[in-house]
């Protein structure tokens, strides 16, 4: 959806620029660079194709070729965006998977992976808040002149900046949980655990909350 979101508003760019956009525009979702590419032939099949080629390169450089959306495409992606949540959504982060299937002489080294996660959903707040300070930086240099269309949908794209340290906050809280759970359950099966790490774990949460 983030590919057919781009092609519908840009039609006709190349692959090579809907893959650049979506680094540009997703920049924590790491996406890889044959995603955008993969996306578009995935979308192009089928009976009710979402984007149709409008440029094809033959045996070039598949990079070159340009797209656009379909009608089919134009209503995949209004539904998306806009057709209320209808059910609970599904939590299917690789954390909750591994968990799930995780056996007690595993215990030891998902501890280990668990703390990892935490560590950089800390680092990663930081990054977040920092980001966050120079945003609000900029915008008051922006107050100082009237607004267009343009800046309202910038501020609009913005607002993942602002709930970002929120967002990592909550990630490391989670995972500091989890460590808690896991280390009583491994504790009273009398398994050995390794120290923490040796940046203590409740200055972290103190950063971090």
């Amino acid at each position: 959806m983030a590919v057919l979101g781009l092609v519908i508003e840009r039609p006709n760019q190349t692959v090579a620029w809907y893959a650049n956009a979506l680094a540009q525009r997703f920049p924590r979702a790491g996406f890889g660079k044959s995603t955008a590419y993969n996306a578009l032939r995935d979308m192009a099949r089928g009976d009710k194709p979402r984007v149709r080629c409008t440029h094809e390169t033959g045996r070039q450089d598949g990079s070159l070729g340009r797209y656009k959306a379909t009608a089919e495409g134009h209503d995949s992606f209004q539904s998306w965006m806009f057709r209320p949540p209808t059910a609970i959504p599904p939590v299917r982060h690789a954390l909750y998977g591994r968990i799930a299937l995780t056996r007690l002489e595993d215990l030891p080294r998902l501890i280990r992976v668990v703390r990892q996660e935490e560590i950089i959903a800390t680092h990663l707040y930081e990054n977040a808040h920092k980001e966050l300070r120079d945003l609000k930086d900029m915008r008051r240099n922006r107050n100082a002149v009237s607004k267009t269309r343009v800046d309202f949908e910038r501020e609009i794209h913005e607002t993942w900046m602002v709930v970002g340290p929120l967002h990592w906050s909550s990630r490391a809280a989670l995972c500091l949980a989890i460590l808690d759970c896991l280390k009583e359950i491994a504790q009273e099966a009398g398994i050995t655990v390794e120290e923490r790490d040796p940046e203590d774990g409740e200055h972290r949460q103190a950063r971090a909350g």
